[in-house]
């Protein structure tokens, strides 16, 4: 018994915990509902406390390098009760959490997950960890979709995190509309800021050929950059979204050179 306690105590056959979700898709504003299992290990041993993280893990370029980002988004207390788990008995707790407004969506970099915690008395810590994903809603929905409507997809993509701005930054690839016309087409935006509009910075970037091309690239004549600001009604509907996100960069194109 000695021998197997200790190596409870280094984590072989030592208590597990498990996070279990109803879904792995989290809607902003939306209740998310699971249960954590425990599962006894090998001896007896006592629970200090149980709790879950929702973090965000994501990066974005500055200056030609990447820059990590790490964040907890949220902290559950599952209990902070002591209490025993024995030898291979089973124990279940309720998981209840209400997934934040206003966040980053899931794309290519940002991603979400939750890090479920045991603390084991003289033992190491029990985590597990379940990734998610994070769609929009409201006018942030109407605002990405929009782009889906027009045929743009993801081509990369970085969140600054909170330590700078909470920008998302998002390059869109065109597969039908404008498709082979443009090298990058970005729009930044701050999600915590999205209240009765969404507004941030954007970059238009025509592709160019030829050397009428090649010397409109050198004095950046095939580029655009500048603000956006889209107001509630211009995003009322994904339909609306995309007309205005459309308008929007047919005007701004006029007079760049390819």
């Amino acid at each position: 018994m000695m021998f197997k306690k200790l190596l409870a105590s280094a984590g072989f056959g030592s208590a597990q915990i498990d996070l279990i979700l109803h879904q792995d898709s989290l809607v902003m504003g939306e209740p998310v509902i699971g249960r954590i299992v425990l599962q006894g290990g090998d001896v007896e041993q006592e629970i200090e406390g149980l709790s879950v993280e929702f973090c965000l893990a994501s990066s974005f370029k500055r200056d030609n390098h990447y820059e990590a980002v790490d964040e907890v988004i949220a902290h559950i207390e599952v209990t902070s009760e002591i209490f025993t788990i024995a030898e291979g008995e089973t124990r279940e707790f309720p998981f209840h959490f209400k997934c934040p407004k206003l966040l980053p969506v899931s794309s290519l970099n940002t991603r979400y997950y939750f890090q479920t915690n045991m603390e084991i008395k003289y033992g190491l810590d029990s985590y597990d960890r379940d990734c998610v994903e994070v769609k929009p809603i409201g006018l942030q929905k109407n605002f990405l979709d929009g782009f889906i409507a027009l045929g743009f997809v993801h081509h990369a993509e970085g969140y600054t995190g909170n330590k700078n701005g909470g920008t998302q930054i998002i390059k869109f690839r065109p597969t039908t509309w404008l498709k082979g016309k443009y090298d990058g087409i970005v729009f930044m935006y701050q999600p915590n800021q999205i209240q009765n509009t969404v507004s941030g910075f954007f970059e238009l970037d025509q592709r160019t050929q030829g050397l009428s091309g090649s010397l409109a690239d050198k004095l950046d004549l095939d580029e655009r950059k500048g603000r956006f600001h889209f107001t509630k009604e211009e995003l009322s509907t994904v339909e609306r979204a995309s007309q205005t996100i459309k308008q929007f960069i047919i005007e701004n194109s006029i007079n760049l050179i390819g």
